[in-house]
């Protein structure tokens, strides 16, 4: 597990404390990355197409 990355995200990025960060179960971790990146206007990532989207698309594109 890329912990000192995460270290660097939560430090830095979340501006937690250490002990907040080390206390921190995964969840807790990116949940708060994920309201922290909605609060400043990120955008959901894109989802993969629906099977009716695929075939709509292989019947337009083949």
């Amino acid at each position: 597990m890329p912990f000192r990355q995460w270290m660097r995200t939560g430090l830095g990025g979340l501006g937690w404390r250490p002990a907040d960060f080390w206390s921190a179960t995964l969840t807790e971790f990116f949940e708060a990355i994920n309201g922290h990146n909605e609060a400043q206007g990120a955008e959901e990532t894109a989802k993969a197409p629906s099977e009716d989207e695929m075939a709509a698309l292989v019947a337009k594109y083949g």
